[in-house]
């Protein structure tokens, strides 16, 4: 007999005139039969509002139990893709509905091409915000907000809740005279505001030039990856195991490496291929030729968070138009990026972000999510540590035998050129990867000494930028681009301005319908559109 039963009956044998007492089994509490009917059975899940998302077809309905899939992500057989196994809900009505009332009119439509001063974003569209109409359904009244008058933070609480990232959205352009080839369904890939271009890489070069000879074209070491741990030593140097860290499983960019140079007779401590001393010095150590990428034809790009802290020139080479050497185009982006760049966002982050977009934009990294990582853009972590922070290796200069902290550098160092982007499962890409390991050369010097050893680097690939056929088989410019995040009420939307929207969007502007607008009153747009004055003729309004 359980405890409830067994107090019951004693209870019960004291009479009617006796204090009932009654103790509950906290046991009961994880039982099946207990809370199954009580919670479990009467809970309901939905992937998101407003929609019913049924079984996915993936999924062995036959052969696998309900309680294993309904209402989660489950990994589909063989493969690491993952579906939903469906919501439960009454019917096949959305667990929640929340619908908007408000319209959104937009007076600016920028092509993700069209000026220099944004980040460049193929088939994409900065659409400014101007005004919102909120319709009061009781009285069919409109009330208009103005960015120009309503509090910034107010005026952005709209937007972002009606356009969160990922959000389906329609167009209509208000100006009956413009003429337009709007498809009808658009997503928002950002609700933050404009990207300002700041370090621009469009026209990737493999670095053929050299002091001594022209060697052959290395592949591009540019690289999205995550998943990364760096071998060790086992105990043979503590200096080595402390210093050259890789082991993260946030997602990092590699802009750059030292690759190997086969040319012989270089002077190399040991007997570590592809380690050689830095030097400008034609035939004294060998002089470093083989940085990659080519970073000659990159720019610096000035705007109001550059002018914070950058004075310098636009253009990276300052010594004869080289790659190479202690001036040359690859170690002035390596400071500009890191020492600069992200020493100033890890100070102001309050204020903005930084934003690295691969090839332009026109790499969907998330099919079917259509956020940031849609149009290849993922947000830079201020945090990036001592994992890509450029040293002193990267300052030393001229020819000093004397061997001063640094003066000797390993090819491929991956404690350089490296910086991570934002971590877990939101920013992470959902298309195919390859796990890949190499070999990187570390090499230390201290007290006039030197000590260095080859060690393995394995981490999970989702892209790479070299243009030959690999196992990701991506191709395209290979290029990249850095951007500060400028706040405003601005929306990026797959609109591809010059096919879609080919004679701009005339005085009157367009407007911006919410995918979960209520339904009556997506049925009367031009209605509430005429009684906001935004536009002069509309038809009665429909029930």
């Amino acid at each position: 007999m359980g405890k409830f039963s067994q107090s019951l009956s004693e209870s019960l044998q004291q009479g009617a005139g006796a204090l009932y007492s009654a103790e509950f089994d906290d046991a009961l509490i994880d039982a099946a039969h207990w809370k199954n009917p009580r919670y479990e059975g009467s809970k309901l899940t939905g992937l998101r509002i407003n929609e019913y998302h049924g079984i996915d077809i993936n999924i062995d309905q036959a052969n696998t139990s309900s309680a294993d899939y309904l209402a989660q992500r489950v990994n589909i057989s063989g493969s690491t893709e993952t579906v939903w196994g469906g919501d439960i809900s009454y019917g096949l009505n959305p667990v929640i509905n929340n619908e908007t009332t408000a319209i959104y009119i937009a007076n600016t439509v920028v092509g993700g091409t069209e000026k220099e001063r944004y980040a460049t974003l193929e088939g994409h569209s900065y659409v400014g915000i101007s005004k919102i109409l909120v319709v009061n359904k009781e009285d069919n009244s409109v009330k208009v907000i103005d960015r120009e008058t309503e509090p910034y933070d107010s005026f952005h609480r709209f937007i972002t809740q009606d356009f969160p990232t990922g959000a389906k959205l329609n167009i209509k352009v208000l100006d009956p005279a413009i003429q337009s080839d709007l498809e009808g369904n658009y997503s928002c890939r950002m609700n933050k505001g404009f990207l300002l271009s700041t370090f621009k890489y469009l026209d990737y070069l493999n670095d053929t030039s050299s002091i001594l000879n022209s060697l052959a074209p290395y592949l591009s070491p540019l690289e999205l990856f995550d998943s990364s741990t760096m071998g060790n030593t086992s105990g043979g140097s503590t200096l080595i195991d402390n210093s050259v860290i890789l082991d993260t499983p946030r997602l990092s960019f590699r802009y750059g490496y030292k690759s190997d140079d086969g040319v012989g007779g270089q002077t190399t401590p040991g007997n570590y291929n592809g380690v050689t001393r830095l030097s400008i010095t034609t035939g004294q150590f060998n002089a470093h030729r083989d940085f990659s990428p080519n970073y000659t034809t990159a720019e610096i790009k000035t705007n109001k968070f550059t002018k914070e802290y950058y004075t310098g020139s636009n253009s990276l080479t300052s010594v004869s138009s080289l790659n190479t050497g202690f001036d040359g185009a690859f170690f002035s982006a390596s400071r500009f990026i890191i020492n600069d760049t992200l020493g100033y966002l890890n100070k102001n982050f309050d204020k903005t972000e930084l934003h690295l977009t691969i090839n332009r934009g026109n790499i969907d990294f998330a099919p079917g999510f259509n956020d940031e990582r849609s149009m290849g853009t993922f947000e830079v972590d201020k945090g990036y540590g001592t994992l890509s922070e450029i040293g002193i290796n990267d300052e030393t200069s001229g020819d000093n035998t004397a061997g001063p902290v640094g003066s000797f550098i390993g090819h491929r160092t991956p404690i350089h050129h490296i910086f991570q982007l934002k971590g877990g499962t939101i920013y992470t890409p959902t298309t195919p990867n390859t796990i890949k390991t190499e070999d990187h050369v570390a090499l230390l010097e201290f007290s006039n000494r030197n000590s260095g050893v080859i060690l393995p680097h394995t981490r999970r690939t989702y892209w790479n930028g070299d243009e030959n056929p690999r196992t990701l088989n991506y191709s395209g410019s290979a290029g990249f681009e850095l951007s500060f995040l400028d706040k405003d009420h601005t929306l990026i939307v797959n609109i591809d301005k010059p096919t879609e929207l080919f004679e701009g969007i005339g005085t009157k502007g367009i407007a911006l319908i919410p995918e979960h607008l209520h339904g009556t009153i997506k049925k009367n747009i031009e209605y509430y559109l005429k009684e906001a004055g935004v536009i002069d003729n509309a038809t009665t309004l429909q029930a």
